[in-house]
């Protein structure tokens, strides 16, 4: 029994000794080359999306700024447009009242001025906000067809109407938005007379129609309405809106417009058509 015990012992220690030492700091060596190599890719993929998205940002920053600059731009121009179009429109008034000075007919004179100081103040105070109320926008469109009535001694009638969806709202539009095209057909196309209706219906959820629509003489009519006529000629309040639709859309992601079509009837007068943009 004891000679297989010293046997058993003598041949664990052969083969002690023929078992190499182990290297603990070579497998710590190669273990950190091992995690080096793998955990390089890892790192350059990471540096890489991080570079990605960093550029990323800063190109939509960048973008950010330009379309900020753009419609800071957008706006300086409807500003100035609106500046352009108030003037227009206070001369003609103006030369309204020399008209009824010059003819001596003071008490017209008197009544014109009044509903004139209505409106200017109605404009200066509007033209300074973004949106006003519809309602409001209307009567005082009324007050200044009221005053080209009186200029021409009352040789035209107007009538305003609401679709019935928009009865009892409380709805937001901008200013100024229809006042040039109703001076356009009064100036053109009613200076001898006739019938003006002005029809507001919802477009979409964004935007309202206004049909303006006058049985003026048919010759006349159609070179007013002809826009390369209206830009080179009198319409100076059209063309000026033609540029303020446009900027307008521009800075509100809108889509704001106006057309003119023929009236069929008869082959009598004109009708334009206009979105506006609303709120609700």
């Amino acid at each position: 029994m004891n000679g297989y015990l010293l046997f058993d012992i003598f041949l664990q220690s052969e083969v002690s000794d023929l078992t190499p030492p182990i290297n603990a700091e070579l497998i710590d060596s190669q273990i950190r080359k091992a995690l080096l190599f793998g955990l390089f890719p890892v790192v350059i993929a990471f540096s890489f999306i991080v570079f990605v998205i960093y550029r990323s940002k800063r190109e939509t920053l960048f973008k950010q700024k330009e379309i900020q600059l753009r419609l800071s731009i957008a706006e300086g121009e409807l500003k100035a447009l609106r500046a352009q179009i108030n003037p227009h429109f206070i001369f003609n008034c103006l030369n309204s009242i020399h008209h009824f000075i010059q003819t001596k007919d003071s008490q017209v004179a008197g009544s014109y001025l009044i509903k004139f100081s209505q409106l200017v103040r109605y404009v200066l105070e509007s033209s300074a906000k973004r949106m006003v109320d519809m309602q409001e926008e209307i009567e005082n469109n009324k007050i200044y067809l009221q005053l080209e009535q009186m200029r021409v001694n009352s040789s035209f009638d107007f009538h305003f109407e609401l679709a019935q969806e928009l009865i009892g709202r409380d709805i937001q539009i901008p200013p100024m938005f229809i006042q040039p095209f109703l001076e356009n057909a009064v100036w053109h196309g009613l200076s001898e007379g006739g019938k003006l209706n002005v029809y507001f219906s919802e477009f979409d959820q964004d935007h309202l129609c206004c049909k303006i629509r006058d049985d003026g003489k048919s010759d006349q009519v159609k070179e007013s309405y002809d826009l390369s006529n209206v830009i080179k000629k009198t319409s100076m309040g059209v063309h000026l809106m033609k540029e303020r639709f446009d900027f307008y859309n521009e800075l509100n992601k809108t889509k704001a417009s106006f057309s003119f079509n023929e009236n069929q009837e008869n082959g009598m007068g004109r009708e334009v058509r206009i979105l506006i943009p609303y709120e609700d």
